[in-house]
């Protein structure tokens, strides 16, 4: 749970940085980007190194399940829009801080 609190702060300060110090984009966007990005390679890796080892059924369903989960996170962050008057960026930052309290099995 720790890791996940490290990932989501540095990802969080390097929006800041991207948004302030760069001025590329505004922090909202800069944010699910990184994280996007961040969980995309992670994602990638894992995948990789389980085709690598040989992988059998139960860690490819891990694999699957990491997928779907990004998927419900979008999907839940864009039902909270709907649902209140929110920004979509600040949705998706309160969801994957919210998810960073949830521990791994």
């Amino acid at each position: 749970m720790l890791k996940k609190f490290a990932l989501w702060f540095i990802c969080f300060g390097l929006s800041f940085l991207v948004s302030n110090v760069f001025g590329w984009t505004e922090q909202g966007k800069a944010f699910i980007f990184i994280y996007m990005g961040v969980s995309v390679v992670l994602f990638l890796a894992a995948a990789i190194r389980l085709l690598t080892l040989g992988a059998n059924v139960s860690s490819s369903l891990v694999v699957l399940f990491t997928a779907i989960a990004l998927a419900i996170t979008l999907f839940a962050t864009w039902g909270a829009t709907k649902l209140f008057d929110v920004d979509f960026y600040v949705a998706y930052q309160l969801m994957t801080f919210g998810q960073c309290l949830c521990p791994d099995n």
